[in-house]
């Protein structure tokens, strides 16, 4: 199910898929750290801000290679990470808190 993630921005040529595939990675990392049992909605929360604070440092990245993080990127990642939290159980999250710390 999740070897899908990110498929649009895959799709998408504005996004380059060496870094979309390193976002893809940031989000699995989340993915396993929210597998874990009985976490609480802090810690999944707090597990969120750190992997988004890990894509706002590629956007240099992005734009050296004249592409952004921008609002549909956030929209996918967020999408994606909502995926997975859903997955695990956790239905009172807010797709909009998980990503509250981006920096585009």
């Amino acid at each position: 199910m999740f070897e899908d993630l990110l498929l649009p921005m895959f799709d998408d040529e504005y996004y380059p898929d060496i870094l979309v595939a390193e976002v893809k990675q940031h989000i699995q990392q989340f993915l396993k750290k929210v597998a874990r049992s009985g976490l609480s909605e802090a810690e999944i929360y707090r597990f969120a801000h750190q992997t988004i604070i890990e894509i706002n440092e590629m956007k240099p990245q992005f734009e050296d290679l004249d592409s952004s993080l921008d609002d549909t990127a956030a929209d996918y990642i967020a999408e994606a990470m909502m995926m997975i939290v859903q997955e695990a159980g956790y239905f009172d999250i807010e797709m909009e808190e998980l990503i509250v710390n981006r920096e585009w």
